[in-house]
């Protein structure tokens, strides 16, 4: 077969295409033909700026079940501002391949909101309640299976909120506050700065309050062989677990744009060290030089400073730690960074392997941070977490112990 050619018709600059995703899976090859697909566009909209996408809505209806998906807004996931999105369309007559600009959306499921329902008949939830306990004691087994498999699909809130409230007592213990813990804010010292009044998930944890501007200039030298690597250097880091993979895994799609790309280099590599400095052992910490040499000195210096505690005590050497307050400070970072990298809907399967965690732990922190925790099908059968961040961005609340109700 010829190599093919690529040709740029100018007629078509500035026309694109509508290009959609499920958010939980791939649609199968029998279902394509049951599939029904409606996109709705905003009536005379003005593009002020050649940056500037038309605002629509796609609708996609199959199988008695709606999906919604939107190209602005807090659920745009695939926005054009750090990306470019294309289609090549191969000619087989004339061997030519036409690069077309597309505009990718993802569809989520479309669900009635019943919270008003269940506000006004507070009687039916708890008939349901009631119910639920009566099968899982008396019920078949199909029954059973059915209410446990419903039951697991929503977080366990008690857990959650144990989790917060112990970092609230740690947070409360360091600061030597006497304030309630109600009262007490759950993300003192455990949570990086977020804008709790962000319009979008990209304003939530700014990228400057993650990496310091006087770190980018050291990272961006650092960074240099990422932003050149190739399938080929990736495939042998990969062999010889040079990075780890959650890295390599953004090094696959990394952006065209010379100044997207480098943003996203720096943050592989500073989300890099990160990950090794939470893997380190309590003795490597106790050395004179803990951190690597060939790390830049401003990244040493602000990641012993902000993630590590030096005590120092009379006619003995300092010593270095890091205690929970830190390590969990050191995990949000990290989840944070992950969440930018992945365009705020971040997989935790490959977290989990990297940082050695059980995923339930991983989940509950990241809900912590205001994410929110959605359940797909892995590839190996089992069920696969993923970390959503929205807006209007809602922290887990504490709630006190309360007595159980009788069913009857």
């Amino acid at each position: 077969m010829p190599t093919p050619t690529f040709e740029v018709d100018k007629n078509h600059e500035n026309q694109s295409v509508k290009a959609i995703c499920f958010s939980h899976g791939k649609l199968k090859d029998q279902e394509k033909s049951n599939l029904s697909i409606k996109c709705y566009k905003q009536a005379n909209t003005s593009v002020s700026k050649a940056s500037d996408v038309e605002k629509c809505i796609v609708k996609a209806e199959i199988n008695s079940m709606t999906y919604i998906g939107k190209n602005y807004g807090d659920t745009d996931r695939f926005s054009t501002k750090t990306c470019d999105y294309h289609i090549a369309i191969f000619n087989k007559k004339s061997n030519k391949v036409k690069v077309i600009p597309a505009h990718l959306i993802q569809l989520e499921p479309w669900l009635e909101d019943k919270s008003s329902i269940d506000e006004v008949d507070t009687a039916t939830h708890s008939y349901k309640q009631k119910k639920d306990a009566l099968t899982r004691e008396f019920g078949s087994g199909r029954s059973q299976r059915a209410v446990n498999k419903r039951l697991k699909n929503t977080m366990d809130e008690e857990m959650i909120a144990a989790t917060t409230k112990s970092i609230v007592t740690v947070s409360t213990e360091t600061t030597g506050t006497t304030e309630p813990v109600e009262s007490v804010k759950t993300e003192i010292s455990t949570i990086p700065p977020y804008d709790i009044d962000a319009k979008t998930p990209d304003e939530v944890y700014k990228l400057q309050t993650i990496i310091p501007p006087e770190l980018v200039p050291s990272l961006t030298k650092e960074s240099e062989n990422f932003f050149n690597c190739k399938q080929s250097d990736v495939n042998t880091w990969r062999t010889e677990k040079k990075y780890y993979t959650t890295v390599l895994n953004h090094l696959d799609r990394l952006s065209l744009r010379e100044d997207v790309r480098t943003s996203q280099c720096q943050c592989l590599l500073y989300l890099q060290y990160l990950m090794e400095t939470f893997m380190m052992k309590a003795h490597q910490l106790r050395t004179k030089t803990p951190l690597p040499k060939e790390w830049p000195s401003p990244v040493k210096d602000q990641i012993l400073k902000v993630f590590t505690l030096e005590i120092k005590e009379p006619n003995k050497k300092p010593k270095r730690c890091v205690p929970s307050r830190m390590k969990d400070l050191l995990l949000s970072y990290i989840i944070v960074l992950s969440l930018r990298l992945s365009q705020f809907t971040l997989p935790l399967g490959s977290l989990t392997t990297d940082l050695q965690l059980a995923q339930k732990r991983l989940s509950i922190h990241a809900t912590t941070l205001g994410c929110t925790i959605k359940r797909s099908k892995g590839q190996k059968g089992g069920d696969a977490l993923i970390a959503v961040l929205n807006v209007p961005l809602k922290f887990p609340e504490i709630k006190g112990k309360s007595e159980k109700k009788r069913i009857f």
